[in-house]
């Protein structure tokens, strides 16, 4: 996780071919966008945020800089139901294995987990 950074675009862009991957989180038009432009030839962006429906893609430059771009999605609006009611029935208990930490201590707590450094199993992130 070294050299993990989050930025917003509206106020961090990112100079033209910087990075090796992305992970839109967002899904806009603009992290679309802003993904795109900051990716290196032969890099990879991971879309996950669904914000917008639709974008246009550069997909010249997706071809012929041979970008990869993923797709993923986890989760149905069934699994979301189903959970919001085991929270609220308390089917996971007391959620004391559950930390909460500020967005810009994301880098950390991630690294806390991999490295084993946290007592929780889950880390939120609050803005």
């Amino acid at each position: 996780m070294r050299g993990c950074i989050t930025l917003d675009p509206r106020t961090d862009p990112l100079n033209e071919s910087a990075v090796d991957v992305v992970f839109d989180a967002v899904g806009a038009k603009a992290t679309r966008a802003q993904a795109l432009a900051a990716i290196k030839p032969g890099g990879t962006i991971m879309h996950v945020g669904l914000q917008d429906w639709a974008s246009e893609i550069d997909m010249r430059k997706l071809t012929l800089a041979e970008i990869t771009l993923l797709g993923t999605y986890t989760y149905t609006t069934a699994d979301l139901r189903a959970t919001v009611d085991a929270l609220a029935r308390g089917v996971f208990g007391d959620l004391s294995w559950v930390e909460e930490r500020p967005l810009d201590e994301g880098q950390q707590a991630f690294l806390d987990l991999d490295q084993g450094r946290c007592a929780a199993a889950k880390v939120i992130l609050r803005p």
